[in-house]
């Protein structure tokens, strides 16, 4: 029975989902479609319903159960600061200075407003365990919890000059009812000196089923080191793989179906699995919040996937926030702005912020490979979609992030947290000072240049030269498109079916009429001719990319985003073909091979 170390205690219930001890690729499917990643009915097999069995809960408007009082309005301002107490042991915590970046825990003792439970401790982030204060990692021992939590996340954003980022980014997602983690300020001693303003976020895991009405008996997974990406595996040795955070002895299988849907499906059929197997109204509203909060480097976030296996649903769950680059550095000099034109497609193919992070890593690992989401860029492809999703970005441009109401909101935030950053021991008093107005710059500025970026994003994927159709397998090919009013120099495109690739292949000197279109044969056979390219497409499904081979960046290297074209593909069996409906169409199908 657990221990009352708060003022209110939740017995934990729950089931752990069934399902396949391995993963196997399912089978092709009987109906002219390839396979069928994502089954018609759940991957796992039914749970108990009835008593002793929590239900889903009841969902939010506009697709989350975490929308506060009213949609588009700012959650209320805390009106007190709760105190936590850390109590280690000198040794221990000598430990733990020796090794910052070690996950090895100690020993702690967690006072909150006077309630004690024992636990373990560890110091957290990513690239932060060595700056001077550092934030903590707590898990109390068992039957021990906290006002009715057993783990905590204590973030010091030493980083942030004025704290406001995290705190008024969470703020900003949960007014538009999306299913972020909750946070406060807190105050934080340490073995009874003050160690400054931290903020509280809240644990993803079997609390966080709880507290936000999901599945109790769901499962959470989070994002590897360095990798948000969504692919069917780690890119290389320097990105971890998914963790799975509940249902620990259960297969990962539903977790290998999703990721292969993701990869390796038809554009055709896209939106309506994204409809029926995620949360998409929540993940819509997470990419137009992040191109609010400029969190383009999602890469090093480790955010959360949670399935819940009675609606068989994929909901996301954004973590590290700070991240985003709305943050006002205090490792910069004070007087300089936020910047606020970063690309608002942020972590996808389109994304500028992809290059230089490449390249920035590229000289530390040269065989770091580009990274971006790959379910993000598809959504972002998809003009219904990308559709929603502006729609979402204009609401929270009228509604929460107008100049009027984030203006105010973050006037309340700096209103908690300005008295307390007065004692905290590791602020720079110069970047204090200017905070406040810094990110209210930022929001008046990104307001501005996001007004004025709408026509370009509605205006995605016009371009004249596109990929009309692809064939696999041996003699297959890519066929190219113009379907523009003017002619088109081929030569100055190149083909790869690898779209994180930096190597690709030229096009042959042919200059493509207004209408006409040309088949390029992708039989790995360059010696051929030069219509012949080097490589394949598998017929396990796969991608296409069509970049302009002109552009390069400022360094000199191939630019790595924004492809004239690309194209996503599931299984495709011999004597069939895969591409667009009509001359120009957004739209896709499969359909027999025509000579």
């Amino acid at each position: 029975m657990r221990q009352r170390c708060g003022w209110w205690v939740v017995a934990m219930v729950g089931l752990l989902a069934c399902g396949p001890d391995t993963f196997s690729v399912p089978p092709p499917g009987t109906d002219g479609t390839g396979v069928e990643p994502l089954p018609e009915k759940p991957l796992q097999p039914e749970l108990p319903t009835g008593p002793g069995v929590p239900d889903a809960g009841t969902p939010g408007p506009d697709g989350g159960t975490d929308a506060g009082p009213k949609l588009g309005e700012f959650p209320p301002v805390q009106t007190r600061v709760p105190q936590f107490e850390l109590h280690i042991a000198p040794e221990d915590l000598a430990q733990l200075e020796a090794h910052p970046t070690s996950d090895e825990t100690v020993p702690v003792v967690v006072v909150l407003d006077g309630q004690s439970a024992p636990g373990q401790v560890r110091y957290r982030g990513a690239s932060t365990r060595t700056l001077p204060q550092k934030s903590f990692k707590i898990e109390l021992d068992s039957g021990y919890d906290l006002d009715g939590r057993d783990h905590f996340n204590l973030l010091a954003s030493w980083n942030d000059g004025g704290k406001l980022t995290e705190k008024f980014a969470v703020d900003l997602y949960t007014s538009m009812g999306l299913p972020v983690p909750k946070a406060q300020y807190v105050r934080v001693s340490l073995n009874g000196q003050h160690n400054g303003l931290y903020v509280d976020m809240e644990h993803v895991g079997k609390e966080y089923l709880r507290d936000h009405r999901m599945e109790r008996d769901a499962s959470v997974y989070r994002c590897g080191h360095r990798n948000c990406e969504m692919t069917l595996q780690p890119g290389g040795n320097y990105q971890g793989d998914f963790e799975k955070k509940t249902n620990e002895d259960v297969s990962r299988a539903d977790l290998d179906t999703f990721l292969a849907w993701v990869n390796r499906s038809d554009d055709a059929d896209f939106e309506a699995k994204l409809e029926r197997f995620v949360n998409v109204e929540a993940y819509l509203g997470n990419l137009a919040m992040d191109a609010l909060i400029s969190n383009n480097i999602v890469e090093d976030s480790r955010s959360y996937w949670v399935h819940e296996h009675r609606k068989d649903q994929w909901t996301y769950v954004p973590w590290d926030l700070n991240n985003a680059r709305m943050i006002y550095w205090r490792t910069w000099d004070e007087t300089y702005p936020i910047i606020s034109n970063r690309q608002p497609q942020a972590f996808t193919l389109y994304d500028p912020g992809v290059q230089d992070l490449w390249e920035q890593r590229q000289a530390e690992r040269p065989s770091q490979r580009p990274t971006w989401s790959m379910l993000a860029t598809r959504v972002w492809d998809r003009p219904a979609l990308r559709e929603r999703l502006l729609a979402k970005l204009e609401m929270a441009l009228e509604g929460p992030f107008s100049e009027a109401k984030a203006h105010a909101h973050i006037d309340a935030l700096w209103a908690v947290a300005k008295p307390e950053l007065a004692t905290d021991p590791y602020i720079s008093p110069v970047h204090v000072a200017r905070a406040q107005d810094s990110l209210k710059k930022y929001v008046r500025d990104r307001r501005a240049f996001l007004l004025k970026a709408m026509k370009t994003l509605r205006a995605q994927g016009t371009g004249a030269l596109v990929i009309h159709e692809v064939a696999a397998g041996s003699s297959g090919y890519v066929e190219l498109h113009n379907r523009g009013t003017t002619p088109v120099a081929l030569e100055n495109y190149a083909l790869t079916p690898d779209l994180r690739g930096a190597s690709r292949s030229r096009l042959p000197a042919i200059t493509l009429a207004p209408g006409q279109r040309v088949r390029i044969i992708a039989d790995g056979n360059p010696a051929a001719g030069p219509e012949h390219l080097p490589f394949t497409l598998s017929r396990l499904g796969g991608e296409v990319g069509l970049f302009d081979a002109r552009q390069v960046s400022p360094a000199g290297k191939p630019l790595v985003y924004a492809p004239a074209d690309a194209v996503y593909y599931g299984p495709l069996p011999a004597g069939q073909v895969y591409g667009r409906k009509t001359r120009g169409s957004e739209d896709f199908e499969r359909r027999p091979l025509t000579p």
